[in-house]
């Protein structure tokens, strides 16, 4: 019984992946490449978190507080990233790295294979749920 919602819930965390992938290239085929300067450190528990100013294509400036803390820090006032921005919404930059982009798609997909994986493969060999006894 178990392995049917396994099935049903890793297609359906599928579904999800391949619909915010599909989200995130649209956002890549809208936005536009921007640099970043780290202009501060921000220490919140402990760990060092970097803010950086971005200028958009038009000249407005776009503060933007990454989500990743380190301790030391791994960033230094005055370096610089690449962003991509969506010129339409003016809170849209992402750090144009892979995982800053694809984040909630490879999530979704990493635990979606497993459960499909599992709930598959008691279709796939029907006696597998089966226990016989050693005699």
């Amino acid at each position: 019984m178990w392995y049917k919602l396994y099935l049903l819930t890793g297609l359906i965390l599928l579904g999800i992946a391949f619909y915010v992938g599909q989200q995130s290239i649209a956002f890549i085929r809208n936005s536009e490449r921007v640099t970043g300067t780290v202009i501060k450190l921000e220490l919140s528990d402990g760990a060092y978190s970097p803010v950086f100013s971005i200028i958009s294509s038009s000249g407005n400036e776009i503060i933007y507080h990454h989500p990743a803390a380190s301790n030391p820090a791994s960033w230094e006032i005055g370096e610089t990233a690449t962003f991509l921005n969506d010129p339409h919404h003016r809170s849209s930059p992402r750090m144009m790295r892979y995982f800053w982009i694809f984040n909630w798609s490879l999530v979704c997909i990493g635990i979606a294979i497993p459960l499909i994986i599992v709930g598959g493969g008691y279709f796939v060999l029907p006696g597998a749920n089966k226990i016989t006894p050693i005699t």
